[in-house]
């Protein structure tokens, strides 16, 4: 069965345009009110920050994370769970933050320390897991899920994308390295703004192109749509918790989020540009490089020359055929001078350049040759053979871009279209928070749209993103969210089942200047994070609790099927690490973060 909100791609098939979505709504978005009810949103009210509730004598807490949790649980008659034992302890925190078994040495030296002072060996025990290596390998695992990373384009062709890896390696490095959270989000949505000569930073808007991408898309428009809607979507989801996607063919049916909410934040991205043929390296890199292939190709000149004179007919004619599969329309964008077009034919041209490079690169040449100029085949396969032994000596290339920056610098425009007209949506956040107009500065080539967004994303006074991220920590901790839908606070999601612990959490998350890895002692240090998984539920939690949402035990997590697979190769002795690089075969014995991820298998 198909949702509402999972047929919105059916439904932009038909509803396609040049620039925007035909709306559903009966009534003009402005005449939309909002009630009492959704001012009280419990979302987007200011991330508060509570006193740690009294406890009385029976406390069994360690810091003040448990005494919320005690709170809640003697309020309904429950208690906790006595701690976990010292092997289920360990493991446990291995698994959690290496995502790998601990070995029987690494067990043994633990219950050495831990005999002198368990309390003291557990927390030295979290610094040195943090400040391994393996922390960011199996972290980045849960950031690289969310941002929907895989190393194909999916849909039937399923191409391969061979330098998406570099995203996959800043997410890990970021990581390791504590990179404060507000700099890692300012990074993905708009890091050619923020560092554009800095290679480690513009990898990391690859965040916005690593979704689906349909390389034989003939209906241009539509195909960007697509691509649009789905930046939107995932942009509200991960960083701000809400389902946009819901308000892309009418206002939500739940939330207070309009349609037009919607299209405002879609136009934060309208001007979006995915770049290829580009190389990812620091300028004084590339300028070797370029010097290095200069020479090689003054070199290889006659071979060079003499393939493409075999080559230009035929892959005039691919051109051609490829060009005339689009509407006429878009083949006269595609057509114009590269000054005469605005910004969104620049668009649509490099989603038809795309695909041109693509049927061109498909080109059987020896097949074609023998079919139609049988004569001049021994003499190609002699330039062939002259070619492969000159590559020998080619410079190595670095690699090429996998990233986002923007089309121009004159943004592409926003249309809302219905019964009542039409109407440009210029760049806004949430209607309901009352915010003034964002404040938007261009850099010499990109409009300054996204840095806008994530300047506002990244602020500490934005309770939702910081909230989000708050409570996706403790999701990876415990199985479960203190808001069990992390990537919908509305109300098609769960109310937080501690919403004060939520914000006291939220509070000492900004307090320490977004990093993670002081959350990671907070949480895993609280005797809520100790206690045992053993424990049966008594007939009082049966009836009071039953998905342990109160927390009167550690939550059982099964493996994910990364951590399943690596303890595999722990456990026969095979694992080998490595510290980034192109992806491996799934036999290669590595983690899996490094093995391949085809979207479609």
């Amino acid at each position: 069965m198909i949702s509402i909100c999972d047929s919105r791609n059916v439904i932009a098939l038909w509803m396609a345009s040049a620039l925007y979505v035909a709306a559903a709504s009966s009534e003009p978005v402005e005449s939309k009110s909002f009630t009492e009810e959704d001012f009280d949103w419990w979302a987007i009210q200011p991330v508060a920050d509570p006193a740690p509730p009294s406890v009385n004598d029976g406390f069994w807490g360690r810091n003040p994370i448990d005494q919320f949790v005690y709170e809640k649980l003697g309020a309904s008659g429950l208690k906790p769970a006595p701690e976990a034992g010292l092997f289920e302890l360990v493991r446990r925190v291995y698994f959690d933050l290496h995502g790998l078994p601990p070995t029987a040495e690494q067990l043994a030296e633990f219950e050495r320390a831990a005999a002198e002072d368990i309390d003291t060996a557990y927390e030295a025990l979290i610094d040195e897991l943090l400040e391994s290596p393996r922390y960011g390998e199996r972290w980045a695992q849960h950031w690289l899920d969310v941002a929907r990373y895989a190393e194909s384009d999916g849909y039937r062709a399923d191409g391969y994308r061979s330098s998406v890896y570099l995203y996959r390696d800043y997410v890990i490095r970021s990581i390791n390295e504590d990179k404060p959270y507000d700099q890692f989000v300012r990074e993905q949505l708009a890091g050619d703004e923020v560092n554009a000569e800095d290679p480690d930073t513009l990898i990391a808007t690859a965040f916005l192109r690593n979704g689906v991408y349909e390389y034989n898309q003939r209906d241009a428009r539509m195909h960007w749509e697509l691509i649009m809607n789905e930046m939107t979507n995932v942009t509200g989801e991960v960083f701000l918790g809400l389902g946009f996607g819901c308000a892309q063919c009418h206002d939500h049916k739940f939330d207070p989020i309009l349609q037009k909410d919607y299209y405002a934040l879609q136009a934060f991205l309208s001007t979006t540009y995915w770049p290829d043929g580009q190389r990812l390296e620091t300028p004084d890199t590339i300028e070797r490089y370029g010097r290095e292939l200069v020479a090689w190709e003054a070199e290889a000149k006659p071979v060079l020359n003499e393939l493409q004179e075999f080559r230009k007919s035929y892959d005039a004619g691919v051109k051609d055929y490829s060009i005339k599969q689009f509407p006429p329309d878009i083949q006269d964008m595609y057509n114009k001078p590269f000054a005469e077009r605005n910004s969104y034919e620049k668009q649509m041209a490099e989603l038809i350049e795309k695909q041109v490079i693509d049927q061109i690169g498909r080109i059987i040449y020896v097949k074609q040759i023998k079919t139609k100029e049988p004569e001049k085949l021994e003499r190609y396969d002699v330039l062939l053979s002259q070619l492969k032994e000159l590559e020998k000596t080619k410079p190595q290339a670095p690699p090429e871009s996998f990233f986002t920056t923007d089309i121009s610098t004159e943004p592409v425009p926003t249309l809302l279209g219905g019964r009542y007209g039409k109407e440009m949506v210029s760049p806004a956040f949430l209607t309901l928070l009352g915010l003034p107009e964002p404040k938007i500065t261009p850099t010499a080539t990109t409009t300054g749209r996204r840095s806008a967004l994530a300047n506002w994303i990244a602020d500490s006074e934005n309770p939702l993103s910081t909230r989000v991220m708050a409570n996706r920590l403790w999701h990876y901790h415990f199985g479960t969210g203190i808001v069990p839908t992390p990537n919908d606070f509305g109300t098609l999601g769960e109310d937080p089942s501690h919403p004060e612990l939520l914000d006291w959490l939220t509070s000492r998350f900004l307090e320490g200047g977004w990093r993670v890895k002081a959350m990671h002692r907070l949480i895993m240090t609280s005797a809520t994070y100790r206690q045992t998984a053993n424990r049966e539920p008594s007939e009082l939690a049966t009836v009071e609790d039953p998905m342990n949402r109160l927390m009167w035990r550690f939550p059982p997590k099964r493996l994910s099927a990364e951590q399943a697979r690596d303890a595999m190769l722990v456990a026969s002795g095979e694992l080998e690490h490595r510290e980034g690089g192109p992806r491996l075969e799934g036999d290669a014995p590595v983690r899996s973060v490094y093995v391949k991820k085809l979207r479609n298998r």
